[in-house]
């Protein structure tokens, strides 16, 4: 698995942007050091929290994680492709994913795992 000093799975019980980790992903979630990500995805619906501005955004998959690697910027490219740039620095995040996602996470511009999602189980 990808080194604690990189990131940790936020625990079944802790609460990110409005739910529960446990009502998100099962508890085999895992990362590989190559960023390969398997465990359970749970479909979830009315996550207002995720981006209440965007109603279509609040179903889907969820993927939460804890960057334990600090810095000042984070920047997040999903399929190759910038989808945040230079946002402050945040310990706790959560990607909305498919199964042909990847995401890759810089820091202070400089790449700390591109995560992919093929081998991960997403529920109906």
């Amino acid at each position: 698995m990808i080194a604690s000093d990189i990131l940790t799975i936020p625990s079944q019980g802790q609460t990110l942007y409005g739910k529960r980790v446990s009502s998100l992903v099962g508890d085999d979630i895992k990362v590989y050091e190559d960023g390969t990500v398997t465990g359970t995805f749970k479909h979830v619906t009315g996550y207002t929290g995720f981006n209440e501005a965007d109603p279509e955004e609040q179903e889907g998959y969820y993927f939460p994680f804890r960057l334990t690697q600090t810095g000042t910027t984070m920047t997040f490219k999903k399929n190759g492709v910038a989808t945040k740039e230079d946002i402050a620095w945040e310990a706790d995040n959560v990607f909305r994913v498919t199964a042909s996602d990847t995401f890759e996470v810089l820091v202070d511009g400089s790449p700390v795992v591109t995560f992919n999602f093929s081998k991960a189980t997403f529920q109906e």
